[in-house]
């Protein structure tokens, strides 16, 4: 899931990377003059919503390690779920029984990657790194 619920209407096909900015600026930021924050938010709503496709990766970092999980459904939103801002989510099968990773099973450049203060990355040239984390746990 990703927050930014209010922002709705975002699974419409038909939006550009500029709308989904505006629908954003809109909803939580109208009184802020550049639309910076609105680009950054609707970045990581766009790579949640629009490039993260089926059967791609997901990993949550922890304090010692990490989740990944598989995505296994289109991106969807429910309206009941604004109020708790979960409202966008997406199905996911966790891997690994459901157990963190430890960090010390992956590379540094990973690592990096997962300590990105966006909330929604692509780390597609590391799919490798990841893929070898699963063979050897």
């Amino acid at each position: 899931m990703i927050g930014w619920s209010k922002a709705e209407g975002l699974l419409d096909e038909k939006l550009s990377r500029d709308d989904f900015r505006e629908i954003i600026h809109k909803e939580y930021f109208p009184r802020e003059e550049n639309k910076r924050r609105s680009g950054q938010v609707a970045g990581d709503l766009w790579r949640f919503i629009r490039d993260m496709k089926l059967n791609h990766y997901v990993l949550i970092p922890t304090k010692d390690g990490f989740f990944i999980g598989q995505i296994t459904g289109p991106s969807t939103y429910d309206e009941m779920k604004i109020f708790n801002d979960t409202a966008y989510h997406r199905k996911v099968e966790w891997l690994n029984d459901k157990k963190s990773v430890p960090y010390k099973m992956i590379t540094e450049e990973l690592q990096k990657k997962m300590k990105s203060i966006q909330s929604v990355i692509d780390a597609t040239v590391l799919y490798d790194e990841i893929e070898f984390a699963l063979r050897h746990l």
